[in-house]
């Protein structure tokens, strides 16, 4: 089955004007795979403020960079954001602030469930991420 990947303009500015060569092929690779595998490539769940899962997953990129994805009803994956994590920048907390409930710590790398374990089960939607999908796509 193949997906339908969309990009939000924040990620098609970072990767014409932000990344190198060898940083836009990794990703064009990354993005090539969530079309073709949908959200078994999707990396990771990240935390909510609660503690339980947020309906978005992350997945490293080269070098430092990372992506984070929703998934849609309708077989639709939208590439949210794109950014580089840095000892002095955490890109959790850019999104924090439109999206409160999502946790600006993430767990430990042992910690961390996978996106989803079959594409028939992505991570469900929530009010306050579709609001904002609504709002930038």
């Amino acid at each position: 089955m193949a997906f339908e990947v969309l990009r939000t303009p924040q990620v098609r500015g970072a990767v014409e004007q932000r990344m190198s060569r060898t940083e836009r092929a990794n990703y064009h690779a990354a993005r090539d795979g969530l079309a073709g595998r949908g959200c078994t490539a999707g990396g990771y769940k990240l935390a909510a403020t609660d503690g339980d899962d947020y309906p978005l997953c992350a997945r490293h990129l080269a070098n430092a960079w990372r992506m984070y994805t929703a998934y849609t009803d309708d077989a639709r994956i939208v590439i949210v954001a794109i950014d580089e994590h840095l000892p002095r920048h955490n890109p959790a907390l850019s999104l924090a602030e439109v999206l409160p409930s999502l946790a600006t710590v993430g767990r430990r790398r042992r910690d961390k469930p996978p996106c989803c374990e079959d594409n028939a089960s992505p991570p469900p939607m929530n009010d306050e991420l579709r609001t904002l999908l609504d709002r930038i796509l």
